[in-house]
């Protein structure tokens, strides 16, 4: 199933949110996550259990980027697609994220993460630690190859 739900969020105002499934409470765990993020300037990365999801967070800047897996999705590639959607929203928005209001950015930015929620749990190269070591025994192969072995 891979990632389901994605929010960014400045302090405790969502700015963008985005669930691949209709009926969760997604957002209602999430905003309890916020709640319970201490405030400051200390960037951190963190993960919540709830039934049978975790909650991936990062927070940088106080920028808030959270997101629901399964739990067989591990830590990994969560925290990739975190990583890749605060980039894109830092970079896409600027300085409009400090002062924006609550969903201001949802109906650009929620088509961003459902596209990169689909490409991290679907497309086996997100994973970029799986695809450098397949590139790592590839060239291990051309080198075995090359050398007689």
């Amino acid at each position: 199933m891979g990632i389901l739900y994605g929010m960014v969020a400045r302090g405790l105002v969502v700015l963008a949110e985005f669930s691949s499934i209709a009926q969760t409470n997604a957002n209602t765990v999430a905003r309890q996550i916020l709640d319970k993020i201490p405030r400051g300037n200390e960037d951190s990365n963190s993960s919540y259990s709830h039934d049978r999801y975790i909650f991936h967070v990062k927070r940088t800047d106080d920028l808030t980027v959270l997101c629901m897996a399964d739990d067989s999705t591990g830590r990994r590639i969560p925290f990739e697609f975190l990583e890749d959607i605060h980039q894109r929203f830092v970079k896409t928005y600027g300085r409009a994220i400090h002062t924006s209001a609550p969903y201001a950015m949802n109906e650009e930015f929620s088509r961003i993460m459902s596209q990169q929620m689909d490409h991290f749990s679907n497309d086996p190269n997100a994973d970029r630690l799986n695809r450098l070591q397949g590139e790592m025994s590839h060239v291990s192969l051309i080198a075995s190859q090359s050398n007689g072995f």
